[in-house]
């Protein structure tokens, strides 16, 4: 069966949108991917931040409390005690050891002799008390023998209580006479840890983990652990008798799309992905390992990607029916060239003024994109604040909300003045802050097209008169233009001269680029109706601006630049 010419097109049709929705994939992959970094980008931050506070506060602990065994064996009774053992002495001791523990609010201090035997403690009046009980075979004390400070993690052979021993040797005349120890509980941090969602560890230069925000990783191994390692733990007392020690239950491995480490495990009965970042402290032979939660990442990508794809659907709706309008348009116009002529001339004014809203329309739409994107980031943006309970920073995101809402109501207002000129409200105007605000409006256009912009403002220019948002409108259109006819020249010659000048009785304002110039056979053509170098545009747009102008008692005007490119002048009277 032979296709006709319409069923071709009509195909060809269906094919070219099909077409328009499979290009708005990767825009919708990319937002989701920017949003992707942004939030892993965030995690990152909060989980170095966390991770140096942490550190900070383990070094701070251990700097903190290790000088006391320094204080304990300065105390003339500890080294006369050590030297020739009596019950009193041992008594005064230990009342020095007990009032020094409470005042530093360490977990316990004593001393013990050279073969690792307590003779002081400051526990010496509790049932669990350290008196006559030998620790030799740990190793703080055996380094501390050796004339070096021992430090050592570990549940007490007496209390059973876990905590940091640090050990110093008490020395009289160069000689190693005794050991002064304090003790130190990390459960505090412990608990602290606890109150973070996120999962927080601390292992020991074997990879086991002694502290944990998650009690179930407790005693766990990041690495397989030797018998003879499992053997030396065990004489020296350090986890109990544990004869085994499990593997943590995750996965760390190096993403190229996350910086630092991604740790995948289940929680909760959930698979949890977290950005892990791991911190040596080799001074204390331990490492830190904190977490940040990757799941707020994906939710990040998956909204962003929803939202890009509703935007794209708007967006493609909104050009199907400015064509579907086009269409309609022409039929239209068709059917006017068959009346008469005085019927004609009526008619094309009536068509001018539908051009001109259907123009509007779109530069509304165009317009109205960036500000509604921009509420609806800053609404995410509050909803993020409110479920992370950021009070302090949800008014920076409301006040945004505000401003774009302003903003998308002073663009419909415009609108409303440009299709009815009767509603403009003349009076005087500084032209310098309409370009400003014009570029700010433009911002976004101007940086994707790689437009620089070059202002050269007359001092001391006085106020004109006329109506902010129809002149803020010619602004527009002309830099529009501009930006459009420099399509074809190289990215860094994209230059719009912005300038102002000063006559007696009149402002002139020039909007000159760097494109091709105007092409002197259709110079003066450039004001008509209808008449456009562009395949999407109406060639309405210049004549409008004209119009606007000349109704402000000003000119616009023409010309090509020496150096290349076009520039437009026009004139307006100041006010008086």
């Amino acid at each position: 069966m032979k296709t006709t010419w319409p069923q071709r097109l009509r195909i060809f049709r269906h094919w070219r949108w099909a077409l328009a929705i499979i290009a708005c994939l990767p825009l919708i992959l990319a937002a989701g991917r920017w949003s992707w970094d942004q939030e892993v980008q965030a995690t990152e931050a909060r989980v170095r931040q966390s991770s140096e506070a942490y550190v900070l506060a383990l070094r701070g602990i251990v700097e903190r409390y290790s000088d006391l065994p320094y204080v304990a064996d300065q105390q003339p009774e500890v080294k006369a005690l050590l030297l020739t053992p009596t019950a009193q002495r041992a008594s005064a001791v230990n009342h020095y050891l007990g009032d020094l523990q409470r005042r530093t609010g360490a977990q316990a201090l004593y001393v013990t002799d050279t073969h690792g035997l307590t003779l002081a403690a400051s526990n010496w009046n509790t049932s669990d008390s350290f008196i006559d009980h030998s620790y030799h075979q740990r190793p703080y004390i055996e380094a501390a023998l050796r004339g070096q400070r021992g430090l050592f993690y570990g549940v007490g052979l007496t209390t059973g209580k876990p905590g940091l021993f640090i050990a110093e040797p008490v020395q009289d005349d160069g000689r190693i006479i005794g050991v002064s120890v304090v003790k130190l509980a990390l459960t505090p941090l412990e608990q602290a840890w606890s109150g973070d969602r996120d999962p927080v560890v601390l292992q020991d230069h074997r990879g086991i983990v002694f502290l944990s925000s998650v009690p179930a990783w407790l005693y766990h191994s990041s690495k397989p652990i030797a018998l003879a390692d499992v053997q030396e733990m065990n004489a020296q007392g350090q986890y109990g008798a544990k004869s085994h020690f499990n593997r943590l239950p995750w996965v760390l491995t190096q993403e190229s799309d996350v910086p630092g480490l991604s740790l995948r495990t289940r929680l909760g009965g959930q698979r949890k992905d977290f950005l892990a970042m791991q911190t040596a402290l080799p001074e204390l032979g331990w490492t830190l390992t904190v977490t940040g939660d990757l799941n707020k990442a994906e939710q990040a990508q998956q909204k962003a990607q929803v939202i890009t794809a509703l935007f794209a659907a708007v967006l493609l709706l909104a050009i199907l029916y400015w064509r579907q309008r086009k269409r309609r348009r022409a039929l239209q116009q068709q059917a006017l060239l068959e009346q008469e002529q005085r019927e004609q001339e009526r008619q094309l004014q009536v068509s001018v003024r539908l051009a001109s809203v259907g123009e509007m329309a779109s530069t509304l739409a165009h317009e109205l994109n960036q500000p509604l994107m921009a509420l609806s980031n800053f609404a995410v943006a509050a909803r993020s604040m409110m479920e992370q309970d950021r009070t302090e920073l949800l008014g920076a995101a409301l006040d945004g909300i505000v401003e774009q809402s302003t903003r998308a109501s002073e663009i419909v207002g415009r609108a409303r003045a440009f299709i009815n000129p009767a509603r403009a409200q003349y009076g005087p105007q500084d032209i310098h802050a309409c370009i400003v605000h014009v570029l700010d409006m433009l911002r976004a256009e101007l940086q994707r097209n790689e437009i620089h912009i070059r202002l050269r403002f007359a001092p001391g220019l006085a106020p004109v008169r006329g109506d902010r948002v129809l002149l803020e409108q010619v602004l527009v259109n002309l830099i529009q233009n501009a930006v459009q006819i420099m399509q074809s020249t190289e990215p860094a010659q994209r230059e719009i001269t912005l300038a102002t000048r000063m006559t007696d009785t009149l402002a002139e304002i020039l909007v000159a680029d760097c494109g091709p110039g105007i092409p002197s056979a259709k110079a003066d053509q450039i004001f008509t109706p209808f008449f456009t170098t562009r395949s999407d545009g109406l060639g309405l747009g210049l004549n409008i601006c004209r119009t606007i102008i000349e109704a402000h008692g000003g000119q616009l005007t023409a010309r090509n630049r020496p150096e290349g490119g076009a520039a437009f002048i026009f004139t307006l009277p100041f006010d008086t």
